[in-house]
């Protein structure tokens, strides 16, 4: 079982106990056994036997890996090689799961989609034993596997298995059957469009129930997210929280669990510089996108929109707005960070500091609700300020999403004469010169920051002596 000759410990099996083993018990092994081995070995290269009999549903494998378990463990694999990896399709009986499970993992090879969604909280005891078991077995080939795992980590266990009396093949069938179609809709949501996480569930408490443990924590804490850019646009902050995309997005966004609806929204004006950075995004293409400088300045003016949602949702939108696969068993960002930002005035939880918007500001509170925004670090501003990362306009969709952020709210004066004139602007032939006049027409309250230096389309943001003078937004 574990090879012989020169390739003695380079086989690796893993024999189930029981069936209905799901994503929690294949991670678990990946996590334990395969991964660790991963490390040591350093493969050149990754070919993957790609068989789908475990996917749930199937009448042959009796497992129940669903599209999301596939495809976590294939990200995980390509951590390795380079991301050389090489997937030959297989085997696979239910022709439903062996299509989404294919599809989610030709999407994480693709890197076009965002991996989202949570497995079963922990394991089978027997998966345990049987992990332990293999580690033994392959330890004298393999040091890193010496170590015992931690009691309180083989401690999460999952209710024993419910074995049915009958040995009727046609109860059994009928029963295979009935899971297969209970779980359709939940397979398309993972997969595509990822919009719609809710598996015949109709209340937030009945959805954390079925969750992570942290998501129901974090759902009874509610937070102001301050936006400045694109999310200052309701409907396409929506699509952060119920899935989707707006006019103008490249693609979609895969959506909160939580799909409730911001608790109330309210517009504030912060001492903070708004700038435009970077040339491209997947979302928006090319063109820049908003940043807020971390530190308040008095002589800085920025207006954001709030919105009062939960940190669950807030942990959501955390995560989408930085990274394009995450693992929501735990959170990102907790009651813990949350004090700490409030103590420190920023954190950057470590998970997501590849991301452009990973420093989590606190911003002071309101009504004793916390405010906080994403931004970039203070260090990716000396970047900016040096030109290692590039000042950049933002796209016309990007930039249309702004405006229509700013001009979308009732709170707004003069709406009635905006809407009479935006009627004559919308047939104006040179889009710069319909953001001059628009800003210029703006031009009360929250856009008096904004000066018109010239050209079409040249603005300057603030006060001439400071970082960013000249932003060229069309």
């Amino acid at each position: 079982m574990i090879g012989e000759g020169p390739g003695a410990g380079f086989n690796i099996n893993v024999p189930w106990e029981n069936g209905r083993c799901g994503d929690a018990d294949y991670l678990a092994v990946w996590d334990h056994v395969l991964i660790p081995i991963a490390k040591d070995f350093r493969p050149d290269i990754i070919i993957i036997s790609a068989g789908f009999d475990a996917a749930v549903g199937d009448p042959l494998g009796g497992c129940r890996v669903t599209p999301y378990g596939y495809s976590m463990m294939l990200k995980k694999l390509m951590e390795f090689a380079q991301g050389k990896i090489v997937m030959a399709l297989e085997g696979g009986y239910n022709l439903d799961s062996l299509a989404n499970s294919v599809l989610a993992c030709v999407e994480v090879l693709l890197e076009d989609r965002p991996i989202v969604g949570t497995s079963e909280a922990y394991p089978f005891e027997s998966t345990w034993r049987v992990i332990e078991a293999v580690r033994e077995e392959l330890s004298s080939f393999w040091p890193i596997l010496k170590d015992e795992l931690p009691s309180k980590l083989i401690s999460k266990q999952a209710p024993p298995i419910q074995i049915s009396t009958s040995d009727s093949d046609v109860e059994d069938d009928d029963g295979t059957h009935i899971v297969s179609s209970d779980l359709e809709k939940a397979v398309q949501d993972v997969v595509q469009p990822f919009s719609e996480l809710r598996v015949g569930v109709d209340s937030n408490d009945d959805i954390n129930a079925i969750c992570a443990p942290w998501r129901s924590e974090l759902s009874n804490t509610d937070v102001w997210y301050a936006t400045y850019g694109s999310n200052m646009c309701k409907s396409r902050f929506l699509c952060y929280i119920e899935g989707g995309q707006v006019e103008g997005m490249r693609k979609p966004c895969t959506g909160s669990l939580d799909k409730s609806p911001p608790k109330e929204i309210l517009w504030k004006t912060f001492s903070h510089r708004l700038f435009f950075g970077h040339d491209q995004t997947k979302t928006w293409g090319h063109g820049g996108v908003a940043f807020l400088h971390p530190e308040s300045n008095s002589q800085d003016k920025a207006y954001l929109c709030l919105y009062r949602i939960t940190l669950e949702q807030f942990n959501d939108v955390l995560l989408q707005e930085n990274t394009s696969s995450f693992d929501t068993s735990s959170p990102v960002f907790d009651l813990t960070d949350l004090d700490s930002a409030m103590k420190k005035r920023c954190i950057s939880p470590d998970v997501l500091n590849r991301g452009w918007y990973h420093n989590v500001v606190y911003m002071g509170n309101e009504n004793g609700i916390p405010i906080l925004t994403m931004t970039c670090t203070l260090s990716d501003v000396e970047s900016f300020k040096s030109g290692k990362f590039q000042l950049c306009a933002p796209a016309r969709e990007y930039a249309s999403a702004l405006v229509r952020g700013l001009v979308g709210e009732n709170s707004f004066r003069r709406r009635k004469r905006w809407l009479t004139y935006s009627k004559l602007l919308q047939n104006h032939c040179d889009y710069e010169l319909w953001l001059v006049d628009f800003l210029s027409f703006m031009s009360w309250k929250f856009l008096l920051p904004y000066t018109l230096i010239g050209g079409h389309g040249h603005l300057s943001y603030g006060h001439s002596d400071t970082l960013f003078q000249q932003l060229y937004i069309v």
